[in-house]
């Protein structure tokens, strides 16, 4: 079984690298690719954490739980005083009028 972890974990990073980069090449964004290459990251540092069941792995794994949990969260923030993109500001009224009633 160990040599089979040796093989997949590997594997896994490599698909993670393309996956993120067919994320980011089809529109996805680079918050997107990147939540995408850290979840597979993810997949096989518990992958390796099934075998080694060292404290070093175990933290190792919280790492990256951590860093992607803050990476995903910074590029779903927006930043204050900007919109997401697509929605635009309502437009102006003309000044003295009152679009909303009839007199």
């Amino acid at each position: 079984m160990a040599d089979l972890v040796r093989i997949l974990v590997p594997l896994i990073v490599v698909m993670g690298l393309v996956a993120a980069l067919a994320v980011l090449l089809s529109g996805g964004g680079s918050g997107g690719a990147l939540a995408v290459l850290l979840d597979f990251l993810l997949a096989a540092g518990l992958l390796r954490l099934s075998q080694a069941q060292t404290w070093a792995a175990i933290a190792t794994a919280a790492l990256t739980v951590v860093v992607r949990k803050l990476a995903v969260a910074g590029f779903s923030a927006h930043p204050a005083g900007r919109r997401p993109p697509g929605r635009r500001p309502a437009a102006p009224t003309p000044s003295g009028r009152d679009q909303g009633r009839t007199r």
